[in-house]
């Protein structure tokens, strides 16, 4: 740059207000009067496009290009084109770089700003004016974008809803109070509302934001504190009635503008259940309750029968508004379709409508199974249910086997699985008398000895087998003694036939002579019975005894009390 060209650049700064005293030091540093030619540059062309002439000048060849993208913002508009503000009021002399934001206090000390109050608690700082005003490249930032940053609330104020649409200088002054001066009623006379004393105010049921029908969720939070049949708690908006004015049109709250219940359930007024009885809808509906009034309020019938699940009681026989032509109650089968039924039978014939489950007893099925139940007088068969589980339903589903009750019974030998070929009343009656064992035993009982025709009193009835029960039960004083201590009685006697010894088998049997010590090889000592008996402890040897088979010799030793004394009949010990 020559001198003559920065000479002439600093007569059009100084025409813009630089101080000439100044001229040399700029010459002398060649960095200043570049930066002041570029100022020079800036303020002529800004004036030129502000001053309402048709071009725009020139733009001087060293104007920097930030300076273009910023020239047409809102802030340096109004300031340079319209006020004329020289740039060094707010950029000073050193260059261009953005000035502080407190800088606008310094010619606008009284502009309050009440819409934007410092927030203490805020997560990010105030906006200031810059943030309204713009002076950056982005010219959609105006005094008149509040929704750029309210739409989405971000940290200001909330998002604006049911008059996004409006601009917001409708209602609201930036720079004066109060900020909303304007009542809702200059545009909204017709919603004007008398809903009760204490609610004069549009901004008692809305805010001043709110999404458009907002002010719905609202009624709660004001009717829950009220006394009496104006309390109204947000679970009166059940699924159905999910607003207060799907019933109160909004700004109309008397009882005439309430809306009918039919204007809404048609079908449910024309099929309500007894219409002769329930005549209104509000007898069983309290407005705003979430559930009707339950049916024992004026039925005082008990509800025992269990409620499927999600299902109130007696509707779930009695719907309210479902059945027509004439019915009161749904048929059992609704519910029950895959339950068999009873042969021929109604479900009422054994349950109570209102009753529940009917009692297990004989006296229920004798109503039709007189000759059945009445034979029971058996204890554990008294309930008829105890083996026809299914009979309420399942009347031909077999009756479970005896030995389901009775295991340790069930669990017989061959021939005596089958509890009717002795119990031949049959379930029904127990207590007939048992079919005698003779019946199936014949050789048995017409083999056993007497004492011994009781079966029982030997054999378990239900598996046949030998009950532990020794002989000396019975033969007490046969067991103690003889052979009944040393050998098993059944080795010489038999209870009854075919098998076993019909009669005691001779001693030779058990004790040949070959192997009888002393004496009782003798030819003459053959016959055992003659000394010994089977069920004494010892053989009789006494003189009498001996003498009874050789009296010749009763002189021989009379003094003796034995014969065996001299006369060994064992090993000689």
């Amino acid at each position: 740059m020559s001198p003559e060209s920065s000479r002439g650049d600093l007569v059009r700064i100084g025409a813009a207000g630089v101080c000439a005293g100044k001229l040399d030091k700029v010459l002398a540093r060649r960095r200043a009067l570049v930066l002041l030619a570029l100022a020079g540059a800036l303020a002529g062309g800004v004036g030129a496009a502000c001053s309402g002439g048709s071009r725009r000048s020139p733009e001087p060849a060293h104007v920097p290009r930030e300076w273009r993208d910023v020239r047409d913002s809102a802030g340096h508009t109004v300031h340079v084109g319209e006020k004329h503000v020289p740039c060094r009021d707010c950029h000073g002399d050193a260059g261009f770089a953005p000035p502080p934001a407190e800088i606008c206090e310094r010619c606008h000390p009284t502009t309050r700003t009440p819409l934007h109050p410092v927030d203490p608690f805020a997560s990010r700082p105030p906006p200031g004016c810059q943030d309204c005003h713009g002076f950056g490249a982005d010219l959609a930032v105006r005094p008149t974008s509040c929704m750029r940053c309210h739409e989405r609330a971000q940290g200001h104020a909330p998002a604006v809803g049911a008059h996004a649409d409006q601009p917001c200088g409708d209602c609201h002054r930036a720079h004066g109070e109060p900020i909303a001066p304007k009542p809702c009623t200059s545009c909204h006379e017709e919603q004007a509302s008398a809903h009760h004393a204490g609610a004069q105010r549009c901004l008692d049921c809305h805010s001043m934001h709110e999404p458009d029908r907002f002010a719905d969720s609202h009624c709660a939070s004001c009717h829950q504190k009220q006394p009496g049949r104006a309390r109204v708690t947000g679970a009166a908006l059940e699924a159905g009635h999910p607003r207060c004015t799907g019933c109160h049109p909004p700004h109309a709250f008397g009882k005439q503008q309430v809306a009918a219940c039919e204007s809404c359930h048609a079908k449910q007024h024309e099929r309500v259940l007894a219409p002769g009885k329930h005549t209104r809808c509000v007898d069983c509906h309290a407005p705003h309750d979430t559930a009707p009034k339950p049916c024992t309020t004026c039925h005082a019938q008990r509800v025992l029968h269990p409620t499927p699940p999600g299902q109130r009681p007696c509707a779930a026989c009695h719907p309210p508004h479902a059945l027509a032509g004439g019915a009161k109650a749904v048929s059992c089968e609704t519910c029950h379709a895959q339950q068999p039924r009873h042969a021929t039978a109604l479900c009422t014939g054994c349950h109570e409508p209102h009753g529940g489950k009917p009692a297990r007893s004989a006296k229920l099925c004798a109503t039709c199974h007189a000759d059945k139940a009445t034979s029971v007088a058996y204890s554990g068969h008294e309930d008829c249910t105890s083996c026809h589980a299914q009979a309420a339903h399942e009347p031909s589903r077999p009756a479970p086997t005896c030995a389901s009750c009775h295991p340790k019974q069930g669990a017989a030998r061959a021939g005596h699985a089958t509890c009717s070929a002795c119990h031949a009343g049959g379930p029904h009656r127990p207590k007939a008398p048992v079919t005698a064992c003779k019946s199936c035993h014949a050789a048995e009982a017409s083999s056993a000895p007497g004492g011994h025709q009781a079966c029982i009193n030997c054999h378990e009835p239900h598996t046949g087998e030998r009950r532990p029960v020794a002989c000396a039960s019975c033969h007490a004083d046969k067991a103690a003694r003889g052979h009944g201590v040393r050998v098993a009685c059944a080795s010489c006697h038999r209870p009854h036939g075919p098998g076993g010894p019909a009669s005691p088998p001779a001693c030779a049997s058990c004790h040949p002579a070959e192997r009888r010590p002393g004496l009782h090889r003798a030819a003459g000592h053959a016959r055992c019975e003659s000394c010994h008996l089977a069920h004494e402890g010892a053989p009789r040897d006494d003189r009498a005894t001996c003498l009874a088979c050789h009296p010749a010799q009763r002189s021989h030793q009379p003094a003796a009390a034995r014969c065996a004394g001299c006369h060994p009949f064992g090993d000689g010990r």
